[in-house]
């Protein structure tokens, strides 16, 4: 095949240790080598007022993305522009109304974030957050970064379902690639008899089910005084002491923050159970993460888990409430055969998520897409 000229945009930091950047960052590797020319840039390359830091963000990006993307289009051949994040919906509207472009538009999404804020709509009580007077609902620009590319590339056949039902690409140019795992994470000799402790691993946000487990996991410690808790990954902000009773908090294990991936797979060997019930995931590689260690996964039908086979590789909460949380993890808790059942299938399912294999399919996408794009230019 022809080596490709790739210009990759990102809305997120190109942190390899943070879940998109680790996402971003592996498949322009892999697809380098490949043989294919990859030019990676990130915020720090195009946003503007940076001094802002967090507020107007994603204003910012989609304004500062128009004249940065223009400016390496000048100086630079390119067959694919993938853009992920949809700020970059301004720049693609622009782009797509180029006549006789030479060059194919991609979205390469780690979520859909018109989907993602229909989900916060619909659970804003349950979290107890109400949008800020500044913060404008931007979906129907949004959309433009799905509609107006020629090739839409997505990490779940959730995000994927979506897509489809509003009409963001026909499935010919719809490619669902699921986010793999480090080869350091799979083919590992684990065990299924574990230590009776439930762990939960993420930022202690509401979107992450807080609230939740907040009313659930002090009633499971009194319940089951065998078991103990370990949060990972919460913040060195976190404070247990303030969040769950004083009398319970010696049976809660808080590990504020691990960036070594050997590190966090011992910290899994340790679970048995691992819960996670975002109102919202794209993916979710927590869930993977964990399901490779060997852990019994517990959460809701969102990201990777919502194709999964309830009560045989996940156990899925029957609907988002605390009791539905609470009668999943109790089950889990008094039945261990079927704990170890879940965590053995989870463990074989998670096996074909390899980056060689998501390379190559997006490699294969990338030439099938731009040779018919060509075609369809040159009638």
């Amino acid at each position: 095949m022809k080596p490709l000229r790739i210009l990759t945009i990102s809305n997120c930091p190109l942190v390899a240790s943070q879940g998109s950047g680790y996402i971003i960052t592996n498949f322009c590797k892999g697809l380098r080598q490949l043989g294919h020319e990859v030019d990676l840039f990130g915020p720090r390359d195009y946003e503007p007022l940076q001094a802002a830091q967090g507020r107007a963000k994603s204003y910012r990006q989609s304004l500062g993305l128009v004249p940065f993307t223009l400016n390496q289009l000048r100086r630079n051949s390119y067959d694919i522009v993938e853009f992920y994040g949809a700020e970059a919906w301004l720049i693609m509207t622009i782009l797509s109304a180029i006549p006789n472009r030479n060059f194919l538009i991609v979205s390469h999404s780690n979520g859909l974030e018109t989907q993602m804020t229909e989900v916060m709509t619909q659970y804003r009580t349950i979290l107890k957050e109400s949008r800020k007077w500044y913060q404008f609902d931007q979906s129907r620009v949004f959309i433009r970064a799905f509609t107006q590319a020629d090739g839409l590339v997505l990490v779940s056949h959730n995000d994927g379902k979506y897509a489809l039902r509003h009409q963001y690409a026909t499935p010919h140019r719809l490619q669902v690639i699921e986010n793999a795992l480090p080869d350091s994470y799979l083919g590992l000799e684990v065990s299924f008899q574990r230590p009776k402790v439930i762990g939960f691993c993420g930022s202690w946000l509401p979107l992450k089910g807080i609230a939740l487990m907040q009313e659930v996991l002090p009633k499971l410690l009194r319940e089951f005084p065998e078991w103990s808790i370990k949060l990972i990954g919460v913040g060195k902000t976190f404070r247990e002491e303030t969040i769950f009773p004083p009398t319970l908090c010696e049976r809660i294990e808080v590990i504020p923050f691990v960036n070594d991936k050997a590190k966090l797979r011992q910290i899994y060997e340790s679970l048995a159970i691992l819960i996670a019930p975002s109102v919202y995931e794209s993916f979710g590689l927590v869930t993977t993460e964990a399901m490779a260690c060997g852990c019994a996964v517990v959460g809701n039908k969102t990201g990777y888990m919502a194709h999964l086979i309830p009560r045989e590789q996940v156990m899925i909460m029957e609907n988002y409430s605390s009791s539905s949380l609470y009668q999943a993890l109790r089950e889990l808790i008094q039945d261990e055969s079927l704990r170890q059942k879940i965590a053995c299938r989870g463990y074989e399912r998670v096996q074909s998520l390899k980056w060689s294999s998501s390379i190559e399919c997006l490699e294969n996408t990338y030439q099938r897409w731009l040779t018919e794009f060509r075609n369809h230019q040159q009638r």
